[in-house]
């Protein structure tokens, strides 16, 4: 579509720099929420007297409503607007996060972390398909990764702050900010935050040419007489049935299953790490700055990710880093017991697993077009996450099992290796189909 392309082809407007950096501080707010758990984890566990398992299944209380609300809100983004969906998702986990200060129980606090994660989980997979079609060709790859560095962002910003005011005030207070960081949040969306023009074009609402023409005249393009015509194809095939249609179905099924291996790598790591070096250390304080350093990791694997896009194919990064947090994996389980060695390579689990979500991120959406583009991305997140969920309550069987902590690292090195075969076989069945490289450009509507 000559619109879309035009504006794709263009250097990136003040008004698509504005939607982009919205949906940036939208993440960042998400990775806080999310993260607050596991740094109040040592502290609760100690309160309430939580055992590992139980603790385990509160850890990924969050990790549930993220993968629900993945699956059943974002598909909704491709019905009712990118920016309706994530008015609606901000509301959710403003909820969430107020219940969960006052929370008195275990029981208590996992419903609220669901309801939390539901709102976060929906809100999430839209807002990387609303920036994808917000950037410029040129630069989407590069955007991607800036945008996902919001997520550990968040977490390490959580953690810094978790630190010292969590001694003082108790776990309370970590949830309190959150809540307020989200609530303002909503308030900025509300007047700020655009709808996307694919979503306008593509679903044609009602008032759709006027909104279009008033996105188009703030990019500081001409306005348009009509909408352009859409492929009847186009009109008739659902977002599910281009989903779960051939070819796109054995792309689908990669991203799914190399997503969930992933983030079922990240979300162990995530949650158990500051609980496992506490523990070696005898030190709640250790075990916080451990998870901040691997969240201040995943910040700069998104940088650095970022950096790299702009020369090389993101698939390409993507395999790389998926490889190189396998070893990494297997480092620190060889050495975790040395606590600033462990420390160290911290940073370095931070920045390969978060530059590979990065990657998934810019990957996936040039998978499908605009009409289930929401839809996609949105079950990819989603149903990796269902596997995730396994992956913290899993580990607290393992260590209530006997297993020692270096032995889960080695084991979790397998579904990252795992992972970087899912994108090889990918990007084989794109060559193979002539079909373009999926992170190189976002299709403007229709193929």
């Amino acid at each position: 579509m000559d619109v879309l392309s035009e504006i794709r082809r263009s250097r990136m407007s003040r008004f698509q720099v504005i939607a982009v950096s919205i949906a940036l501080a939208l993440i960042l707010i998400d990775g806080f929420d999310v993260a607050v758990m596991a740094y109040a984890a040592p502290v609760l566990s100690r309160e309430w007297g939580i055992d590992p398992v139980t603790l385990g299944f509160l850890l990924s209380a969050s990790l549930f409503g993220m993968a629900a609300g993945s699956i059943f809100l974002t598909p909704l983004a491709d019905r009712i607007g990118r920016r309706k969906l994530t008015i609606i998702s901000l509301v959710i986990i403003s909820i969430g996060m107020v219940l969960s200060v006052f929370a008195t129980g275990t029981t208590q606090l996992m419903v609220f972390r669901v309801l939390t994660g539901l709102g976060v989980g929906g809100m999430m997979a839209n807002l990387n398909v609303l920036v994808a079609e917000y950037a410029s060709d040129k630069r989407r790859g590069s955007i991607i990764g800036i945008y996902t560095a919001g997520y550990p962002i968040g977490a390490t910003v959580g953690g810094l702050v978790a630190a010292p005011l969590i001694p003082q005030y108790g776990w309370q207070v970590i949830f309190g900010i959150g809540a307020a960081l989200t609530v303002i949040m909503l308030a900025v969306s509300w007047k700020f935050l655009p709808e996307s023009l694919d979503y306008l074009i593509t679903r044609r609402p009602a008032r759709a040419l006027e909104r279009v023409n008033g996105i188009l005249t703030r990019i500081g393009k001409a306005p348009v007489e009509a909408l352009p015509s859409l492929a009847t194809a186009v009109k008739e095939q659902s977002a599910i049935q281009e989903v779960l249609t051939r070819p796109v179905r054995f792309r689908t099924q990669m991203l799914w299953i190399g997503y969930a291996c992933l983030v079922a790598a990240y979300y162990f790591a995530n949650t158990w790490t500051p609980k496992i070096m506490a523990t070696a250390s005898s030190s709640d304080s250790a075990g916080v700055t451990t998870g901040v350093i691997a969240n201040a990791g995943g910040i700069i694997g998104c940088f650095i990710f970022s950096a790299l896009a702009v020369k090389y194919r993101s698939q390409i990064l993507l395999v790389a880093t998926l490889v190189g947090a396998a070893a990494a994996y297997v480092v620190f389980g060889l050495v975790f017991h040395q606590i600033g060695v462990a420390m160290v390579l911290a940073l370095f689990l931070g920045i390969l697993t978060t530059a590979g979500i990065a990657g998934f991120y810019a990957t996936s959406p040039g998978v499908y077009t605009a009409r289930a583009r929401a839809t996609g991305v949105g079950w990819m997140i989603g149903l990796g996450r269902l596997v995730s969920i396994v992956a913290p309550i899993l580990v607290g069987y393992l260590i209530s099992g006997g297993w020692q902590p270096e032995n889960v690292f080695f084991l979790f090195a397998v579904p990252l290796a795992a992972a970087a075969l899912c994108i090889v076989a990918l990007g084989y069945s794109l060559k193979r189909s002539g079909a373009p490289l999926a992170t190189e450009a976002v299709p403007a509507a229709a193929h």
